[in-house]
């Protein structure tokens, strides 16, 4: 009898000494308190947040890959999901990357009213007790602002000014190019890989319409693998890697980068990389050298590259977003050829191996 009670009170101690660290294991304290965090984003945002169908409402984050206060900040987005109706179901709730010493921020554009709210959270919080917190306490940073894209394309100098003032935390382009776009109703592929990037971009959808040329020419078959060689390299890469599920881990995509110089001596200055698709037991299979046509796209979009980068960027990808079916105007075959059976990967990609040069398209 005198054993059994040693045990009880052992575990009693300890059930005492350990409270608070069992609670931030399960993530029951940090769930509430982001219950109060999103309570006080609805009381400051005010009208953003209204909208008749949750679906035009939208969220975008990093919250699934920065700390708040030492703490996994993931169960923030079952908050946002309960709260506020934003989900990846609704494709509503965006999650980009950032560095993970980069702040937690939130950020809300209601697509019925072209209102935006952006809450950046103070680095130093610690999550306990958030309902005796002032605002200024949780929040480092908050702007609640109109967001019409028609008066963003049509006075740009205005808005290159206030994003000199940092009114999103230094994530302007990054969430207004999200914001619209998202507007467009973009596939799922799109958005995956826009979580990879952080961001929406004409380099991003140029190689969404190259997967769907490589698709044409090279579709899946039974038995075989694609593997890629991201050469030259642009935002394309992210893409690819995303939609094909192709990396350099599974050793199953290869990066190359070319210096101006070395981009000079490819002969066709179009290219977009190097696609094979192979038999991964036999060997053998095919290899694709897609051409992409910015100049025609550009042309056709009515953009030029003079003035604001970010306006270039945003106008072209706007396009781009409204034509993703009519990749075939600005996509064709470089080269295409067969491996020989039995033939390996390796042979056009191993260390020193120029493989520009083992297909033919380098200038000597």
């Amino acid at each position: 009898m005198i054993r059994s009670n040693k045990w009880i009170y052992i575990f009693l101690f300890f059930s005492f000494l350990f409270p608070l660290r069992s609670q931030a294991l399960t993530g029951i304290g940090s769930a509430q308190e982001f219950h109060v965090m999103i309570e006080k984003v609805d009381r400051e945002a005010g009208g953003v947040l209204e909208v008749i169908e949750k679906r035009n409402l939208l969220t975008v984050t990093n919250a699934s890959l920065v700390r708040v206060g030492g703490e996994e900040s993931l169960s923030l987005l079952d908050t946002i999901n309960e709260r506020l109706g934003c989900s990846i179901g609704r494709r509503n709730l965006i999650l980009l990357r950032s560095e993970p010493h980069y702040p937690l921020y939130l950020f809300f554009f209601n697509r019925e009213k072209e209102k935006a709210a952006y809450f950046e959270i103070n680095s130093k919080l610690v999550l306990r007790n958030l309902k005796t917190k002032g605002k200024e306490e949780i929040f480092s940073r908050m702007m609640i602002m109109d967001l019409v894209r028609e008066d963003l394309l049509q006075n740009p100098t205005h808005w290159e000014k206030r994003f000199k003032e940092n009114i999103f935390g230094g994530n302007e382009t990054r969430l207004i190019s999200v914001s619209f776009l998202w507007m467009e109703g973009l596939p799922q592929e799109i958005l995956k890989a826009m979580e990879i990037h952080d961001h929406l971009c004409p380099g991003l959808l140029s190689g969404y319409l190259i997967i769907k040329f490589i698709l044409d020419e090279i579709p899946p078959q039974e038995g075989m693998d694609y593997f890629y060689i991201g050469s030259p390299v642009w935002c394309k890469e992210d893409m690819i890697q995303s939609y094909f599920n192709t990396t350099p881990g599974k050793r199953n995509m290869v990066v190359l980068p070319l210096s101006d110089k070395e981009r000079e001596r490819l002969k066709d200055k179009n290219a977009a990389g190097i696609f094979f698709q192979f038999h991964k037991e036999s060997g053998g299979g095919k290899i694709l050298v897609p051409g992409f046509e910015w100049k025609k796209l550009e042309a056709d979009a009515r953009v030029n590259r003079e003035g604001l980068p970010w306006l270039w960027g945003l106008r072209l990808a706007l396009f781009m977003a409204k034509n993703l079916n009519e990749y075939k105007k600005y996509l064709y075959i470089i080269k295409k050829l067969e491996m020989e059976k039995g033939e390996r990967l390796e042979n056009y990609f191993s260390l020193g191996l120029n493989p520009w040069r083992k297909i033919g398209l380098w200038i000597e």
